[in-house]
């Protein structure tokens, strides 16, 4: 089935180029591939080397650092991309190794700002669609949070990511940018692509599952397939309209954390692995010998603490009123394999 049956596509102007950043990663490397499938003019860059996609006919690549600014403003003075799709980043924060704040900042935020300057100024009808995370809304466990809720980052790529989208919508709003999406992504998984997932029902190196409490708690999550393909549906809905989007991005309900294990502790997935279940109060007093034995991570533990004890289900309301339908759901993403 082709997207244009999925949903109601509103003629816009031909747009002939994308540039895809982040494209040798998880989303990036779909994202060329599709759009290419579309029938676009993609160039791909990243800092790997030359990716499967090059041997699509209308793929370019360029290995490139996106800090490099003047690599980037030739980049963009000689293609003039008529849309970004910035994939690009540093992900999440690690609790043994971490990275240096200034370095999530440098990636995340000012090499985000850098590209929309660069290449608004190449071509000042630039559509600007920005990868970000619903982890800019902080740690708090809530449900059906929307985009207009307060924004409280805890972690180094949270208040990147923000910082991020404060400087866009700055760039936007001086009409350096034509268009503005920003996509607060829930979890994103796949198939062979589950850490979003394993890291909240695994023990390190996924020999057993551990459902904590009931094992009801919510969490709004997020295709792959679903992403790509709301990517794909904004870009042809496009039209020349000056515009500024934040939205919250998933599949259309969330996921138990007992749907999860049971979808993933199968045979058609891998081996079956045991079960075993933690209480509440069990958790809490691991938090907090944890927070004591590593005072200077106590943000951190809080956070995975959070996330293991309630629900965390966004509003995405916005998503589905432009529209777009998510085909894709957990159930059958892992029963497709």
């Amino acid at each position: 089935m082709t997207l244009e049956k999925l949903c109601k596509i509103n003629k816009g102007p031909v747009i002939k180029t994308v540039l895809v950043t982040g494209a040798t990663g998880f989303l990036g490397q779909i994202i060329s591939r599709d759009l290419c499938q579309d029938g676009y003019q993609v160039i791909g860059i990243s800092r790997s080397k030359i990716p499967k996609q090059e041997t699509l006919k209308n793929f370019e690549y360029i290995r490139a650092d996106i800090s490099d600014t003047k690599t980037l403003a030739k980049i963009c003075n000689d293609r003039q991309p008529d849309v970004i799709v910035h994939c690009a980043g540093i992900a999440h924060q690690r609790m043994l190794h971490p990275l240096p704040d200034i370095l999530y900042d440098k990636i995340n935020h000012w090499a985000s700002m850098n590209l929309a300057k660069i290449a608004g100024k190449a071509n000042p009808n630039l559509y600007f669609i920005f990868l970000s995370s619903i982890c800019v809304y902080g740690e708090i466990g809530c449900i059906n949070f929307n985009e207009t809720n307060q924004c409280n980052p805890t972690s180094s790529y949270a208040k990147s990511k923000l910082a991020a989208e404060t400087i866009l919508k700055v760039l936007f709003q001086t009409k350096c940018i034509r268009k503005l999406d920003i996509l607060r992504l829930a979890p994103v998984y796949e198939t062979d692509w589950r850490l979003n997932l394993e890291k909240r029902i695994c023990v390190p190196g996924n020999w057993f599952y551990f459902k904590y409490g009931s094992g009801q708690q919510k969490l709004s999550i997020l295709a792959r397939k679903n992403v790509v393909d709301f990517i794909r549906f904004r870009i042809k809905a496009d039209n020349s309209n000056h515009a500024c989007s934040i939205m919250n991005i998933s599949d259309f309900e969330p996921c138990s954390f007992n749907d999860m294990i049971r979808l993933m502790n199968s045979k058609s997935i891998g081996h079956k692995k045991p079960v075993f279940t933690v209480p509440f109060k069990l958790i809490n007093i691991a938090s907090q010998i944890a927070k004591c034995c590593f005072p200077t991570k106590k943000q951190f533990i809080s956070s995975c603490h959070h996330k293991l004890v309630r629900d965390i289900v966004i509003n995405n309301q916005r998503m589905l009123e432009t529209g777009f339908k998510p085909r894709h759901t957990i159930t059958n993403t892992f029963k497709t394999k």
